[in-house]
């Protein structure tokens, strides 16, 4: 038998052509991070470049092995505030097969000046699938308030979308349907929303939960689990321990006996329901790498599990970064063996005109 053999030179040569020719589309199993900057664009622009950036789930890298740019300028434009402490969460599609996020776009955004969500512009969703399509679906803000800051959106993966944000920012959205949104009167200020085992939750921070006179923590929604009408109830599903109430991101696992949630300040806790009580169970702090007096805040923003293994792997994005602002900061895992589990560094953003928001699971 004839043995082939190939010179340094070209066996290298072609392992990297081999590689780039793989990384054309999301792989199942990674993680996907929505990242506004370039490190190069002022966060604080409404025109700082956004990419949906693939990470893998086990492995410190300095650059994404796949990346999505979408488009921030021109009439299909759609962007968020880089800086904005509350923009950017990111959710997969309960189908599994898109990603999406709320935002902003259909405008020349070099040509306005001023607060994006003080300003007439559409609000809307973005989606991009496995192979990096991105869509934009854009309604007219006019339909629900001029000052909504879009948080967040989840999707079924068809036309159906359930939004969060501020100032009425809660609601139901088919894109075939020409009556717009629809407002969800009970629950109107939210920081995140996901559709978990067909059903739909949302988060409530202290500041929100403050503002509806409700209670901080992970709400479900009555009398349907993915509700359309404007007189739809919501009930306390888990509520936030009391030093825990700066809540974005959740997550709860399929047997809805255990949760977690992101606490911008503080890090990750976790619950257990003990038959028909949740308990706080404990809190991860995330070990900070810049120095408390120019830090910006010691917790984490976007949150998603694995709950695949013998023990539950948490992927988040943390809230550090200067000048009052989430820049420079990262994308860390946690393996929950138990309350003293390591808090392992995936990914850092190399400059204050970079920040790392929402985390997903990559599309299928």
């Amino acid at each position: 038998m004839k043995k082939l053999v190939l010179s340094g030179a070209v066996a290298l040569l072609s392992l990297t052509q081999a590689a780039k020719a793989q990384i054309t589309h999301f792989i199942p199993g990674h993680l996907a991070v929505l990242r506004a900057g370039d490190g190069a664009v002022p966060l604080k622009l409404k025109q700082a470049p956004i990419f949906l950036e693939q990470f893998d789930e086990n492995t410190l890298s300095a650059t994404p092995s796949y990346s999505v740019r979408i488009p921030t300028n021109g009439p299909n434009s759609f962007f968020i505030n880089g800086h904005a402490a509350t923009e950017g969460t990111l959710t997969r599609s309960s189908d599994h097969k898109l990603l999406a996020f709320a935002g902003y776009g259909g405008v020349e955004l070099l040509k306005m000046n001023g607060t994006a969500s003080r300003l007439d512009i559409q609000r809307g969703f973005c989606t991009v699938n496995s192979v990096g399509a991105v869509h934009t679906l854009l309604y007219k803000s006019e339909l629900l308030t001029a000052k909504i800051n879009p948080r967040g959106v989840a999707t079924d993966g068809t036309s159906n979308f359930w939004a969060c944000g501020n100032a009425s920012g809660t609601f139901y959205y088919n894109s075939s349907d020409p009556h717009g949104p629809v407002r969800f009167t009970s629950f109107q200020n939210s920081r995140a929303i996901k559709i978990i085992g067909n059903a739909l939750y949302a988060s409530m921070n202290t500041s929100d939960a403050n503002l509806d006179n409700e209670s901080a923590g992970i709400y479900g929604f009555l009398p349907v689990a993915l509700p359309r009408l404007a007189d739809t109830q919501t009930h306390l599903v888990v509520p936030a321990a009391p030093n825990y109430r700066k809540v974005v991101g959740f997550e709860i696992n399929t047997n809805g006996d255990v949760a977690y949630m992101s606490d911008t300040e503080a890090g990750i806790q976790k619950y257990v329901k003990s038959g028909d009580t949740w308990k706080f169970a404990y809190n991860f702090s995330i070990p900070q790498t810049i120095p408390k007096d120019l830090n910006n805040s010691a917790g984490c923003f976007g949150l998603v599990l694995d709950f695949s293994g013998p023990a539950p792997v948490i992927f988040a994005t943390t809230t550090e970064g200067y000048d009052n602002s989430v820049n420079s900061n990262r994308v860390v895992r946690i393996v929950d063996t138990n309350s003293t589990a390591v808090v392992t560094t995936l990914a850092q953003a190399g400059s204050t005109n970079i920040a790392f928001r929402g985390i997903e699971l990559t599309p299928e």
